[in-house]
């Protein structure tokens, strides 16, 4: 009988330190990969959490209209995700 609860005791450590292992590899894995480490779309700044929503000329990603990479050419204004997308373009 003590020997039988003994083993359900360390039955539950095991599966709990295995848990844990599994969450610190499946934080470490989502650091690794996570968009901040990104290099597309990757801008200068926070991200603005206002404006009207128009695409990218660039690339095409919908970014707000409070973002500070804009460029007006021939009277109209055009809104970039990034510096990258901002430097390639031709009006």
């Amino acid at each position: 009988m003590l020997r039988g609860f003994i083993y359900i005791i360390l039955t539950i450590f095991a599966i709990t330190f295995i848990r844990a292992v599994i969450g610190l590899i499946g934080k470490a894995v989502a650091q690794l990969f996570g968009p901040e480490n990104q290099q597309f779309g990757k801008s200068s700044g926070a991200t603005p959490s206002g404006g009207q929503l128009v695409q990218c000329p660039g690339c095409g990603i919908y970014v707000s209209t409070e973002t500070k990479l804009r460029k007006t050419s021939g009277g109209k204004k055009h809104y970039f995700c990034s510096e990258k997308c901002m430097k390639d373009f031709r009006a």
